[in-house]
């Protein structure tokens, strides 16, 4: 067989085997993983809740992430990540997150969560009012010891909630 020969039937096998493992059905490891996105994003959030969005970047985030926000440069790396978010002591309101999607490869190894964020802080009454409203994308990548840690995170202003917002049924699935 001629060397031309053999690159084709080479770069034929190669397009044989992607195209049969595009149209596979997520594995159930890939479904666990998936559960395991959406199970680390909730705790995520509930620690912004209950310590702050300094303590809880802090604590979710490998140590080469990178962030993007409005108005700014990407940021990346642990330190200069952590001076965007000020102590929870100094902190004025709470930030809170629900993500609604998640999605693996299928080396289970990285992954992604889009939700939906709300910031808010009490009035000049002691009223908790929604201050900010958005969508979010967090792309984690699994660390040696088996935890879900983030790697990229950003979100963007959403519509005012009295403009038509997706409703759950039609978010995307998670399988």
């Amino acid at each position: 067989m001629g060397v031309l020969k053999m690159k084709y039937i080479a770069a034929f096998l190669m397009a044989v085997i992607f195209i049969a493992g595009c149209g596979q059905k997520p594995s159930a490891d890939i479904k666990d993983t998936k559960e395991a996105l959406l199970r680390a994003d909730r705790e995520f959030s509930q620690m912004s809740v209950d310590k702050g969005m300094h303590a809880a970047f802090g604590s979710f985030m490998a140590e080469d992430a990178t962030v993007y926000q409005d108005g700014s440069d990407p940021v990346t790396g642990r330190e200069d990540i952590l001076e965007l978010y000020v102590p929870e002591t100094d902190q004025e309101g709470t930030l809170s997150w629900e993500p609604f999607f998640a999605d693996a490869g299928t080396g289970g190894d990285i992954g992604y969560t889009l939700g939906r964020w709300s910031y808010s802080a009490a009035d000049s009454t002691g009223q908790r009012v929604e201050k900010g409203y958005g969508y979010y994308v967090t792309i984690w990548k699994r660390q040696a010891d088996g935890s879900w840690k983030y790697v990229f995170d950003s979100g963007v202003q959403g519509p005012a909630r009295e403009e038509a917002i997706p409703d759950q049924q039609d978010k995307p699935e998670t399988e």
